[in-house]
């Protein structure tokens, strides 16, 4: 699997790592990855993209991937959101996108579409978070300060490694969090990301992009352990007209281990251009 080609852009709280890959006259499409991963997730499907005539550009959200740490952020829904406005101007995108989110990164685009319409013309959620998750947040001692940073520091580093049955995403997953987590600030902008980021509490959203018309599709997946099946069903109440799908036998790598069902509903969704 070759790498797309990688990119930094200066953004008004840090630098950003982006891959970009695609016709430069494509149909946009931007994704954004979930909590512990980073652009590598979309490794497998950003070729098919590419070939399908996308556009894309997939983005390291602040402390993940290689993009900044920077200290004193707060990684609450204000972070992200100015993170993709100010994204989308620094790399000259004027058009509405359409916006591919994985997992918590569905929340983040559609927290981001609900407050900022003009710039979105479609989204695709895959596992996507901010609805349900399989177990309810609750951070305990993790919450409190210094103390729940010691305790950050062991509990951090066993999220990391991906539990897929299929031994290539393994693989890709397990060498990019070495990676990644080789640069420092990685864990704490996790456990920031955990105490400040509704991950199960962004059912406004969604239903303020049902309102706003934003066109939508949603893949879930049957065997994922994080985002339960149950989500595909509020999602379906909250935005009605949203195409809907639970893949069978789907976990929730499931952009890595079935990149073909990914290209197949985008391009149901936002056709390439002829």
């Amino acid at each position: 699997m070759t790498p797309p080609p990688q990119h930094f852009v200066s953004l008004s709280q840090g630098q950003v790592h982006y891959r970009e890959a695609g016709p430069k006259d494509g149909e946009i499409l931007v994704l954004v990855h979930g909590f512990s991963y980073a652009s590598w997730t979309f490794g497998f499907v950003m070729p098919l993209l590419a070939e399908a005539g996308y556009r894309v550009l997939a983005l390291d959200l602040f402390g993940r991937g290689y993009s900044d740490r920077p200290k004193g952020l707060v990684h609450g829904r204000g972070l992200y959101n100015r993170l993709l406005s100010d994204f989308l101007d620094a790399v000259g995108i004027e058009e509405p996108v359409t916006l591919v989110g994985n997992s918590m990164g569905g929340a983040v685009v559609t927290d981001f579409a609900a407050h900022h319409p003009g710039q979105v013309k479609a989204l695709v959620l895959l596992v996507t978070a901010g609805l349900r998750l399989s177990q309810a947040m609750s951070l305990g001692w993790l919450a409190v300060p210094v103390v729940g940073d010691l305790i950050w520091r062991w509990v951090g580093p066993q999220l990391a490694g991906s539990s897929s049955k299929d031994p290539a995403v393994r693989a890709h997953a397990d060498a990019c969090f070495v990676a990644q987590a080789a640069v420092p600030g990685y864990y704490p902008a996790l456990l920031n990301t955990l105490r400040n980021y509704p991950l199960d509490g962004l059912q406004e959203s969604f239903e303020l992009v049902a309102v706003q018309g934003t066109p939508v599709t949603a893949l879930f997946a049957e065997d994922d352990g994080l985002i339960p099946a149950e989500a595909a069903e509020v999602l379906a109440r909250a935005i009605p007209r949203a195409t809907i799908e639970v893949v069978a036998g789907g976990s929730h790598d499931l952009v890595m281990e079935q990149p073909e069902r990914v290209l197949a509903a985008i391009r149901a969704l936002i056709p390439p251009r002829a």
